[in-house]
């Protein structure tokens, strides 16, 4: 019986060891999920990453997507966003290794998009394992 809490304990030292080895990328929510894809899978493998920028409209959302796709991310949808939100939804993807470094750029990419799309809103990013 004394054993199980041990064995729990030892685990959350080790995911803690892992998010610690992992050089910040300055977002806090970036930090958690590049940690929770590192106690899972290996970190420095490539992996589906995939992004999500909200805009007002149509227009923003077609002219968002095309400096996205300039810059070499594949659009997977441009389109009404769902679940009552307003506006338009740019999804947009790639094939990447998601390094801290990585995912700061990307951030500071799409939050720079989301800013000269009507003020958009970047809703950040979600990756394979």
């Amino acid at each position: 019986m004394c054993e199980a809490p041990e064995v729990g304990f030892f685990r959350k030292s080790a995911d803690r060891r892992s998010q610690q080895s992992l050089p910040s990328t300055g977002h806090a929510g970036d930090d958690t999920l590049l940690a929770q894809i590192a106690a899972q899978s290996d970190i420095s493998a490539p992996r589906h990453w995939v992004h999500y920028l909200y805009v007002k409209d149509e227009p923003h959302a077609r002219s968002a997507a095309q400096v996205v796709g300039a810059a070499g991310w594949q659009i997977q949808r441009v389109d009404v966003a769902a679940g009552g939100a307003t506006g338009w939804v740019v999804i947009a993807e790639t094939h990447a290794v998601t390094t801290p470094a990585a995912v700061r750029d990307a951030r500071i990419f799409f939050e720079g998009v989301a800013a000269t799309h009507g003020r958009g809103d970047y809703d950040g990013w979600e990756a394979s394992l």
